[in-house]
């Protein structure tokens, strides 16, 4: 009788030994995380959260409608941004395809880098998620070069993203837009962030195909203007081929503006000389322009319109003073 009782009790301590693991492993599983994106966008932050769902595919629909709510905690912000919204996602043996819609493109390279990031660790750390690949309207997601990205994983970031931040850099540009009649460029500085892949002349290209940010400028590059491809030569030459729609003419805007903007904004680079324009590799069919495209064209200082604002009180201070007849200067008294 002993024996069966000892037998009994040494049973039930296995039992209860494997309870406790089997429950303490389920509580583990049913804690995450929920990565955010930082307010001041210098890295992302992970908040702790308990997910409810029991399975994969229920973890995968909660942890991206987590990314997607407005948190309140002012230190964070919304993974994924106002503008983009989940379309679907489908799993296939550990690999997760997410497909978002919506102007994800507006995201400067730095915060994208941020977004992607907190995605991927978020959906990493769910059971069956091995890898994600992002889709951006049905396309794969690519870097700031046009390069796939391809699949991702929660190796893909360094735990602490903040120390990602060595590999980004940041430089203020000066960009070349149209004045609002569309005769001058006017200058515009804007800080931008960038990865150390990015060359300076294309990040130089996408800014000015995004737009100015100043009230009254104009964009002077057509809607819809694609660079297809750019480099510098030895000799400081910059070559820019764009697609056709580079042809097209902006209204309001001289096509000798459209031309300048691209060249004043590319010569502001310290290895830049001049700039050669292509469409699809050949000479632009570009009218009503004071420069041959089919050289090289250098800067133009003529057609930048720098008005000083000084200028009004320059002119007060400047005026001839008022003397009595003694030749003693008149003060008024305020």
């Amino acid at each position: 009788m002993k024996k069966i009782i000892r037998t009994f009790m040494v049973c039930m301590a296995f039992g209860l030994v494997f309870f406790s693991t089997g429950c303490k492993k389920e509580t583990v599983d049913a804690n995450g995380k929920i990565y955010y994106v930082n307010a001041d966008k210098a890295g992302i932050s992970a908040v702790d959260y308990d997910f409810t769902s029991p399975d994969t595919d229920g973890r995968i629909d909660e942890a991206l409608d987590e990314l997607a709510k407005d948190i309140d905690d002012i230190d964070v912000i919304n993974t994924i941004p106002s503008g983009v919204e989940v379309k679907k996602w489908d799993l296939n043996e550990g690999s997760l395809n997410l497909y978002l819609v919506g102007d994800y493109s507006a995201l400067d390279t730095y915060t994208e880098i941020l977004v992607r990031a907190a995605i991927v660790k978020t959906l990493a750390q769910i059971n069956g998620v091995d890898s994600i690949s992002i889709f951006i309207n049905d396309s794969p997601l690519a870097d700031s070069n046009g390069e796939s990205i391809g699949s991702m994983t929660a190796e893909t970031f360094i735990d602490d993203f903040g120390q990602e931040t060595d590999s980004l850099l940041s430089t203020d540009l000066t960009l070349y837009f149209a004045s609002a009649n569309g005769m001058y460029t006017v200058s515009e500085t804007r800080k931008v962030y960038y990865s150390r892949n990015v060359a300076i002349e294309k990040l130089v290209m996408d800014q000015l195909l995004k737009g100015p940010e100043t009230d009254g400028l104009l964009s002077a590059i057509p809607s819809g203007t694609k660079v297809n491809s750019i480099s510098i030569s030895e000799d400081g030459v910059c070559v820019v081929n764009l697609d056709v729609a580079i042809e097209t003419t902006v209204t309001g805007v001289t096509e000798n503006v459209t031309v300048y903007s691209i060249v004043n904004s590319l010569t502001e680079l310290d290895n830049v000389k001049q700039v050669q324009i292509l469409v699809n590799g050949e000479t632009p069919h570009i009218s009503n322009l004071d420069v041959d495209l089919s050289a090289p064209i250098s800067r133009n200082e003529e057609i930048i319109n720098a008005v000083e604002i000084e200028d009004d009180e320059t002119d007060y201070n400047d005026e001839e003073p008022v003397l009595d007849e003694n030749g003693n200067e008149i003060v008024e008294q305020e």
